[in-house]
Protein backbone atom coordinates (compact mmCIF):
# COMPACT_ATOMS: atom_id res chain seq x y z
CA UNK A 1 0.00 0.00 0.00
CA UNK A 2 1.45 3.33 -0.98
CA UNK A 3 2.06 5.46 2.12
CA UNK A 4 0.02 8.00 0.93
CA UNK A 5 -2.82 5.95 1.02
CA UNK A 6 -1.85 4.89 4.92
CA UNK A 7 -1.83 8.82 6.06
CA UNK A 8 -5.07 9.35 4.28
CA UNK A 9 -6.70 6.55 6.09
CA UNK A 10 -5.15 7.51 9.21
CA UNK A 11 -5.90 11.05 9.08
CA UNK A 12 -10.06 9.97 8.15
CA UNK A 13 -10.03 7.82 10.79
CA UNK A 14 -8.50 10.24 12.66
CA UNK A 15 -10.95 12.82 11.76
CA UNK A 16 -14.39 10.77 12.26
CA UNK A 17 -13.33 10.23 15.53
CA UNK A 18 -13.05 13.22 16.17
CA UNK A 19 -16.38 14.42 14.98
CA UNK A 20 -18.01 11.50 16.42
CA UNK A 21 -17.04 12.82 19.66
CA UNK A 22 -17.98 16.48 18.67
CA UNK A 23 -21.35 15.00 17.44
CA UNK A 24 -21.65 13.07 20.71
CA UNK A 25 -21.23 16.03 22.99
CA UNK A 26 -23.50 18.83 21.09
CA UNK A 27 -26.33 16.01 21.38
CA UNK A 28 -25.56 15.45 25.14
CA UNK A 29 -25.39 19.23 26.12
CA UNK A 30 -28.60 19.48 24.03
CA UNK A 31 -30.33 16.64 25.79
CA UNK A 32 -29.32 18.42 29.09
CA UNK A 33 -30.21 21.66 28.05
CA UNK A 34 -33.86 20.03 27.18
CA UNK A 35 -34.32 18.03 30.18
CA UNK A 36 -33.78 20.75 32.64
CA UNK A 37 -36.57 22.88 30.40
CA UNK A 38 -38.69 19.75 31.13
CA UNK A 39 -38.54 19.48 34.43
CA UNK A 40 -38.35 23.33 35.35
CA UNK A 41 -42.15 23.17 32.91
CA UNK A 42 -43.04 20.00 35.38
CA UNK A 43 -42.51 21.68 38.11
CA UNK A 44 -43.55 24.75 37.83
CA UNK A 45 -46.44 24.43 35.21
CA UNK A 46 -49.07 22.98 37.17
CA UNK A 47 -48.10 26.05 40.30
CA UNK A 48 -48.75 28.67 37.68
CA UNK A 49 -51.65 26.96 35.75
CA UNK A 50 -53.37 27.37 39.13
CA UNK A 51 -51.94 30.54 40.10
CA UNK A 52 -53.30 32.07 36.76
CA UNK A 53 -56.74 30.22 37.71
CA UNK A 54 -57.05 31.91 40.65
CA UNK A 55 -56.43 35.17 39.50
CA UNK A 56 -58.44 35.10 37.02
CA UNK A 57 -61.57 33.82 39.77
CA UNK A 58 -61.29 30.36 40.01
CA UNK A 59 -60.86 28.01 42.40
CA UNK A 60 -57.21 27.08 44.10
CA UNK A 61 -56.08 22.85 43.22
CA UNK A 62 -55.30 23.29 46.97
CA UNK A 63 -58.56 24.19 47.86
CA UNK A 64 -59.51 22.23 51.17
CA UNK A 65 -56.48 20.92 51.91
CA UNK A 66 -55.36 21.37 55.23
CA UNK A 67 -51.50 22.62 55.25
CA UNK A 68 -49.16 20.76 57.72
CA UNK A 69 -46.75 23.24 59.79
CA UNK A 70 -43.59 21.25 60.57
CA UNK A 71 -42.98 20.83 64.41
CA UNK A 72 -39.50 21.31 65.90
CA UNK A 73 -38.56 17.86 65.98
CA UNK A 74 -39.22 17.50 61.78
CA UNK A 75 -37.29 20.31 60.76
CA UNK A 76 -34.48 19.47 58.73
CA UNK A 77 -32.14 22.10 59.21
CA UNK A 78 -29.32 20.95 59.40
CA UNK A 79 -27.77 23.75 61.46
CA UNK A 80 -30.28 23.62 64.19
CA UNK A 81 -32.42 26.38 65.49
CA UNK A 82 -31.04 29.78 64.94
CA UNK A 83 -29.85 32.59 67.88
CA UNK A 84 -32.47 34.24 69.89
CA UNK A 85 -33.21 37.49 70.02
CA UNK A 86 -30.66 39.15 71.94
CA UNK A 87 -27.81 36.08 71.63
CA UNK A 88 -24.64 37.12 70.02
CA UNK A 89 -23.28 34.63 67.60
CA UNK A 90 -19.03 34.47 67.40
Amino acid sequence: MNSFLALRDQELTQFTGERRQKVRHRVERNLHTAEFIASVVELFGPVLADTMNVLGGGHSMLEGEKLRILSETEDDDPYGPGPGVGEIVR
